[in-house]
């Protein structure tokens, strides 16, 4: 069983050529976080069918024999969690409170509580706010980073400076739905020392074991209100330091954090003076159709290889003894379109005209002719324009394509020319 939105939607294809059925499981959570727009064909309802009852979801799944679950994105972690716990035979986390697994404010304080390095993190609750002499203390010393408890896509995640922005900032989440509909408290976060690298590992782990599948590190800046705007993912190989340093450390989160099965993506603040700090995980598959480019540049994915195991466990076909690693023949990035302003789209960049310049594998353009944007805030906010999947013998080629790639995209939207390549 598996919930269909985000890269969740890339199990069933990969389950089918292996023979495995897979029984597909909305949630309206996931079409109110925006995930999905409508039901997903051939698709369960957990409201419409099960009540929105997790135990009738579970006594269907015995029922049917369902061996495996997946969550296919953050928005059926929890769910997930229940049934891989409860359904006899099912391969399963560590048991009791799955909260450090899919709530921020439960995740720190399970690698505090193990102590493995992490950023000192302190909780707003829901419908609290801080007064202006709270704030002032939070931010006298350096800026702090704001974000949910609960949350995806680095929406309502800040960065803040002055006790007035630190009071908007927590009020903004706690005196609000969130991003899926519920309640989450306001975390308050110490900002990770400069020079900041953001890297993200992807993992799967059967058995207790961590494989690593894929590390890549971000591009991204600051906006002038705060906000953390992603430009670039580029993939690293894994003998490129600080690969095995940032390997390490996430080993030891997925043990606090109690991960024994399942795909998992980290995002780890990295420099040599400081060391490896997590600032998010999810306890799924990297998102954006993330680990079909993976494949595409290194032969396999932690989705591949989580398919792979649910065909050795639940249709005896070999688990390959090499397939828990990764290598990387090509460089390779994902840019991020974005916006400085508020900006109406003038023409509409072509997919096709995009992807005949040199090294572009894949585009996805998502924003409309005539429409309005606003300035990017997010990585959700970047993916409602567009992204571009690029490929190079080397980093400097890389480097130059990413730039040509964007400099085309922006002329085009913003009306200047029509692609001047």
């Amino acid at each position: 069983m598996v919930d269909p939105v985000s890269s969740g939607a890339l199990y069933a294809p990969l389950l089918a050529d292996a023979g495995i059925p897979v029984i597909l499981l909305d949630t309206e959570r996931a079409r109110i976080g925006g995930l999905r727009t409508e039901a997903t064909p051939g698709a369960l309802s957990f409201e419409g069918d099960f009540d929105g009852s997790a135990d009738r979801v579970l006594a269907y799944c015995r029922d049917n024999a369902v061996g495996y679950v997946v969550a296919g994105s953050e928005s059926g972690i929890g769910l997930c969690e229940y049934l891989r716990e409860h359904l006899p035979g099912c391969p399963a986390n560590s048991p009791g409170d799955s909260r450090p697994r899919w709530d921020k404010e439960f995740m720190f304080s399970a690698l505090s509580a193990s102590g493995v390095p992490s950023l000192e993190t302190v909780a707003i609750p829901v419908a609290e706010s801080l007064n202006t002499d709270d704030a002032a203390r939070f931010v006298a010393d350096a800026p702090v980073v704001v974000k949910p408890s609960m949350g995806a896509g680095s929406v309502d995640v800040r960065m803040v400076s002055t006790s007035a922005e630190l009071v908007d900032a927590v009020r903004s989440i706690t005196t609000a739905p969130g991003f899926f509909g519920d309640r989450p408290n306001a975390l308050v976060q110490e900002l990770y020392p400069h020079p900041q690298t953001e890297y993200v590992v992807d993992t799967f782990s059967h058995d207790g074991v961590h494989e690593v599948l894929g590390v890549s590190c971000y591009d991204k800046r600051v906006s002038a209100n705060g906000d953390f705007v992603y430009e670039r993912i580029k993939w690293l190989a894994p003998d490129e330091a600080p690969a095995g340093i940032i390997c390490d450390y996430a080993t030891a989160v997925l043990d606090a954090l109690g991960v024994r099965v399942g795909a998992g993506h980290m995002e780890v603040m990295y420099n040599p003076d400081v060391g490896p700090r997590m600032i998010d995980f999810g306890a799924r598959a990297h998102g954006a159709g993330q680990p079909l480019k993976t494949f595409k540049l290194t032969g396999t994915s932690h989705i591949h290889r989580e398919c792979e195991y649910i065909a050795h466990l639940l249709a005896e076909q070999p688990l390959s003894a090499s397939g828990g690693s990764y290598s990387l023949p090509q460089w390779g990035a994902v840019i991020f379109f974005n916006l400085d302003e508020p900006t109406q789209c003038r023409d509409r960049p072509v997919e096709e005209e995009l992807m005949a310049l040199p090294g572009v594998l894949d585009v996805t353009i998502n924003a409309t002719q005539g429409a309005e944007y606003p300035a990017t805030r997010s990585l959700l906010d970047a993916l409602s324009l567009g992204l571009a999947f690029i490929s190079a013998d080397n980093k400097r080629e890389l480097d130059e394509r990413c730039l040509r790639v964007r400099a085309e995209f922006d002329a085009v939207f913003r009306g200047k020319q029509r692609h001047p390549a």
